[in-house]
This record gives structure tokens, C-alpha cells and sequence, in this order.
């Protein structure tokens, strides 16, 4: 019997990250969940209160040394890693980016490429490890790398970095592992509540409206879901063995390719 393949998700807690651990959950991967707030240890109970296929690690994906702590977990756990999902990251500050201040753009950089940085290099010594397979790595990205917003000019540049990182891990680890990106638009997550309420108090309008006037900006006509990026994970993860160094925009139709 061939033995469970195992993903480490970070930022898992909650929306994408979570969505996607219940995904391979219930495709039969084992998965190790790792965010920075301790919720995700109860979230990996929630997931399975055995603990046999599901574990959970509390860590800062912008600290190296968690990013390794993270990966050992993973090995502890299930004694192999055969795919990462970089989804931890942080929307910024909404502000002009020439008003932004230093120490706010640095910490996005810290988290949202650093920490896909940190987290590749922490699981790149078990990847690839049963002979001709090669593992799987997933950065998540954003529409905004591809189609800027005014006022999250930080979120834009770091998710920007993390495609250009991706092509080129891509290219470097393509002997253990092939390297792509999910890039989601309008996901109904934290995040972009925040983002909306935001938008609703600088525009005038009621969040309700703010929300419809996204939605009348996608030909699907609807907001995406955290299952709608577990789908396209789930694929880049699970087959696409030819597939590496690419994008998967997942936008509902907003910016076409």
C-alpha cells in the first residue's frame, strides 16, 4: 500500500489557508497546518480530533527559524513532506505607497515574500525524497501582483515579488519539484471584508454596496470562495505533472490570459 502524500499549509487558520487543508483532508493527503495565531491548533482538531492525518504548528512564516520549526513538525508528524502551499500573508497598510512608511512595506515583504522564502528553504531538504517523485510547491499570489489597486501598493509589490520568486524556483528546483501559483481575485475572506469596509468608509457607501459593486466587476458575478483556490491547488498538487513556473488565476474573469 503506498503510504499518504503530506502538504504543509501555511496562514491555515482560517479562509484560503483552511480551505485548502479541508480539501487534501478529504482527498487523503495528511496536512500540517501552520499560522500565527494559536487558533490553528484548534482548527486542526476541528479537521480531525485524532490527530492522525492533521497537525498544527504555531509560527511566524517571516522568522526563519519558525519556517524550520514548521518543517520539522511536519516530518514528526508524518515523516515525510511531499508538497507546501505558501498561503500565509498580510493585506497592509491603505495608503498611497510613496505615504507608507518604511517599517509598514518592510514587514508586508517580511511575511508575504520572506516568508514563502523561508518556508520553500525549510522544506526544500524533504522534497523529492522517494526516488523519481518530485514534490509540489504552491505560492499563493493575487490578482493585484498583475493588476495593481491604488492604496495597496505594498500588497501589490510583495505578491509581485512572489511571482517572479516563483519562476524562479521554478527553474532551480526543477529537479525536486515543480513550482507554481495560484492567483485568487475577489476571495470572501478576513481579508477582504476588511478591504471592503475599508473601501465602504473612504468611499461613502455602505458595505453592502461596496460588496455589490466588486461583484458587478466579475463576469462570473459572484465573489470566489476558499474552495474555489482549494480546486485549483488541488489540481497543481495532486496532477499537472507538467506543469511548473506557471500562474492559475483564479478571478472569476476579471483579468483574462
Amino acid at each position: 500500500m503506498s503510504r499518504r502524500l503530506t502538504a504543509v499549509v501555511t496562514g491555515a487558520a482560517r479562509g484560503i489557508g483552511h480551505g485548502v487543508a479541508l480539501r487534501l483532508v478529504a482527498e487523503g493527503w495528511n496536512v500540517l497546518l501552520s499560522d500565527i495565531d494559536p487558533e490553528v491548533e484548534g482548527a486542526a482538531r476541528a479537521i480531525d480530533a485524532s490527530g492522525e492525518r492533521v497537525a498544527a504548528v504555531v509560527g511566524d512564516v517571516s522568522r526563519a527559524e519558525d519556517a524550520a520549526r514548521m518543517a520539522r513538525g511536519a516530518i514528526a508528524a508524518f515523516g515525510a513532506i511531499d508538497a507546501l502551499v505558501a498561503n500565509a500573508a498580510v493585506g497592509g497598510p491603505e495608503t498611497p505607497l510613496l505615504d507608507t512608511a518604511d517599517d509598514d512595506i518592510r514587514r508586508v515583504l517580511d511575511i508575504n515574500f520572506f516568508g514563502v522564502l523561508h518556508c520553500v528553504r525549510a522544506v526544500r531538504p524533504f522534497l523529492g525524497g522517494t526516488g523519481s517523485t518530485r514534490g509540489r510547491i504552491v505560492v499563493i499570489g493575487s490578482l493585484f501582483a498583475q493588476q495593481p489597486t491604488p492604496g495597496a501598493g505594498a500588497y501589490s509589490a510583495s505578491k509581485a515579488a512572489v511571482a517572479s520568486l516563483m519562476r524562479t524556483l521554478s527553474v532551480e528546483l526543477a529537479a525536486v519539484c515543480t513550482v507554481n501559483a495560484v492567483a485568487p481575485g475577489y476571495v470572501m475572506t478576513d481579508m477582504h471584508r476588511e478591504e471592503l469596509t475599508s473601501r465602504a468608509r473612504r468611499s461613502g457607501r455602505t458595505y453592502d454596496e461596496e460588496r455589490r459593486q466588486v461583484v458587478a466587476e466579475v463576469p462570473l458575478g459572484r465573489h470566489g470562495t476558499a474552495a474555489d483556490v482549494a480546486d485549483a491547488v488541488h489540481y497543481l498538487l495532486s496532477g499537472a505533472d507538467y506543469v511548473t513556473g506557471q500562474t492559475l488565476n483564479v478571478n472569476g474573469g476579471v483579468l483574462t490570459s
